[in-house]
């Protein structure tokens, strides 16, 4: 359906610096970390490859996903279009007497309609992800992949809350990012239905979704009801494949080793209501069709990432909204002849190429865009045009000749028509007027084309937990329940949430004897806490992350609203690399296993990084030896 705002929404600006401004900080935040990737190549063709072998093996793959989703408790619906999609999605919420819903951001959603389709329908739905919320008040359709509010300055949005939420702020992103964070936590508790997407999924019945905010981990573990919209083309062979997507992914999109969070869905979760029903829908709209094209089938490997939106010249210039569609840049140009409401855009490029050199899944895509444009019906006068002047341009004197005639007729042309210039090309060269060409940098010089910049030196690797300070997070080593407790008191006066584990039951007695509040957190559900304490399986020093498997039910919910977490890891498991983890992680019992690197953050509004979105603003990892493993 049409991306067009509805009535009485604000009109779209067009900030072409905003958007800039925006795209470059996204694009040098990318080139500082490629650099520091020698095997930066080589994963792209691996997860081309990878894309490959799991379209090449689709329906199989499909089928074994929708056998493993059921057979660990969940329900698999598919859709063959966006109008199915919404019918089926629509039946859920009445099946399960629904009336509020929040989604966390997704495209293959936007693709769909759906919000528009549930809001008609008489449902309150509610967008968490901060930069889609933002959009949502201004009744916009999103101006990025990754970035919806990309087009919207601090000003704008500071208006759009004063104007819908009430709140008199100043155009800062902290205090902007703070004011949607305390609108938007009731809404989590108070709505029936959860909607996400799926960034990938494994025929073995694994879901893996990666945020940064902490939004869509509220999304999908807070209402009685979730639901996760997926595209067919989002399979990959095997959970152990997941390292190169992480790998590309993360860098491509924001610049980050791995996002904030990444989680594995692979079992129905416990909440306060008992256990939660679980649904996957599985979308189609076009992508069987673009999957049959022998060429252009590439465009179904893209990783979503918005790489070829933030370098591309058109995009920079006007924005998503110039395309007329949810999917903007040169994979939306790919995507138009396929993915409902079908178009014809392959004019929405200059050829410059630098798409191609970006894609974090060595997609052609210019060459492809080219392969479009031959076959468009928009460009049939261009290219009978093109073929005039090819021939004439063989026959030097007969072009001279022409462009004599072209000079005397000029006169005769409209008044609002160009005229030619009065002096030829030639002419000028003979007299000497044709300036010599520039010298020094050249246009594509450095980590883009156009960016006025330099590609940094590569940096030299960091120790090991010097990559948790990199991603944000504090990293000790301690022994023993009293070393804990007084770590734990350096960290603030306020409440202390502990996981019920072995490990944290003396911990709990030390603190509660230096006069600290305490708490277990066994039946609680969401605290507010200053401070929660649990558990992980395993610290990832090269991305600065830490693994954590929390069992289903509180302690799943624990970081929900706490303003600092602290999760301790045995010191045997604190130095896994990201394969390894992965290889642990996939033999875990627990249904709902997460990455976490460094606290929860956004850069929703102009690009600028502000943390604590909707999650815990300071992330502590510990690698711990309780005393009795000694």
């Amino acid at each position: 359906m049409a991306i067009i705002p509805p009535p009485g929404s604000s009109p779209l600006p067009l900030r072409p610096e905003t958007v800039r401004r925006a795209t470059h900080r996204a694009l040098e935040a990318r080139e500082r970390l490629v650099s520091e990737y020698p095997r930066w190549e080589s994963w792209r063709r691996q997860a081309r490859e990878l894309k490959s072998q799991a379209l090449a093996r689709w329906e199989e793959n499909l089928r074994r996903l929708q056998e493993a989703v059921t057979a660990w408790g969940g329900e698999v619906l598919r859709a063959e279009d966006a109008a199915q999609a919404r019918a089926q999605i629509l039946a859920l919420a009445r099946r399960h007497g629904v009336r509020e819903v929040v989604k966390s951001k997704s495209m293959t959603t936007e693709e769909l309609g759906l919000t528009p389709a549930l809001s008609a329908a008489g449902l309150q739905v509610t967008e968490t992800d901060l930069g889609e919320f933002i959009v949502q008040l201004a009744g916009h359709p999103p101006a990025h992949l990754t970035a919806p509010a990309l087009h919207l300055n601090r000003r704008d949005i500071a208006r759009l809350f004063a104007r819908h939420l009430g709140y008199a702020l100043p155009a800062e992103p902290p205090e902007l990012c703070a004011a949607a964070a305390r609108h938007l936590g009731p809404c989590f508790e108070a709505a029936q239905m959860g909607i996400t997407g799926v960034n990938a999924a494994t025929p073995d019945g694994t879901l893996v979704f990666l945020e940064n905010e902490g939004n869509l981990r509220r999304t999908a573990c807070t209402p009685p009801v979730q639901v996760a919209v997926m595209g067919l083309e989002k399979l990959l062979p095997g959970l152990a494949d997941l390292e190169v997507v992480l790998r590309l992914l993360p860098a491509s999109a924001t610049g980050q080793r791995l996002t904030a969070l990444v989680h594995l869905l692979k079992g129905l979760k416990d909440g306060p209501s008992g256990t939660q029903a679980f649904y996957l829908v599985l979308v189609d709209n076009g992508r069987r069709a673009l999957g049959a094209h022998p060429e252009l089938r590439q465009a179904l490997f893209c990783l979503r990432c918005g790489a070829c939106l933030n370098i591309c010249p058109v995009f920079q210039a006007g924005g998503a909204h110039v395309y007329g569609r949810v999917y903007p840049g040169a994979i939306g140009i790919l995507l138009a002849p396929f993915l409902a409401p079908l178009g014809d855009l392959p004019d929405l490029c200059t050829q410059c190429g630098a798409c191609g050199d970006l894609c974090p899944a060595a997609i052609p895509l210019p060459e492809l865009i080219l392969s479009l444009r031959r076959t468009s019906r928009r460009f049939r006068p261009v290219r009978l045009g093109a073929g005039a002047a090819s021939h004439l341009l063989r026959h030097p004197a007969l072009y001279r000749r022409a462009e004599r005639l072209w000079r005397d007729w000029a006169t005769l042309l409209p008044s609002s028509a160009p005229p030619p210039a009065p002096v030829s090309f030639q002419a000028l060269w003979r007299q000497g007027r044709v300036p010599s060409p520039p010298t020094g940098r050249s246009l594509g010089e450095g980590p883009f084309p156009g960016s006025g910049g330099s590609a940094p030196p590569p940096s030299p690797p960091l120790p090991a937990p010097a990559r948790f300070a990199e991603a944000g997070a504090g990293y000790a080593e301690l022994a023993g329940p009293e070393a804990l407790a007084d770590f734990l008191a350096q960290r603030g006066q306020g409440p202390l949430w502990l996981e019920d584990h072995p490990w944290l039951l003396p911990v709990a007695r030390a603190l509660q004897a230096r006069g600290l509040p305490v708490r277990l957190a066994a039946g609680e559900w969401a605290p507010e806490a200053d401070t929660v304490v649990s558990v992980g399986l395993a610290a990832v020093p090269e991305t600065g992350s830490v693994l954590v498997a929390p069992p289903s039910g509180p302690a799943l919910w624990l970081p929900f609203k706490a303003c600092r977490q602290v999760v301790l890891v045995p010191r045997s498991q604190s130095s896994l690399t990201l394969a390894r983890s992965l290889a642990l992680a996939a033999a875990r019992p627990e249904p709902w296993v997460s990455w976490l690197t460094g606290p929860t953050r956004t850069a929703d509004i102009e690009k600028v990084l502000v943390l604590g979105a909707q999650g815990p603003a300071a992330l502590e990892v510990v690698a711990y030896d309780p005393g009795w493993e000694r």
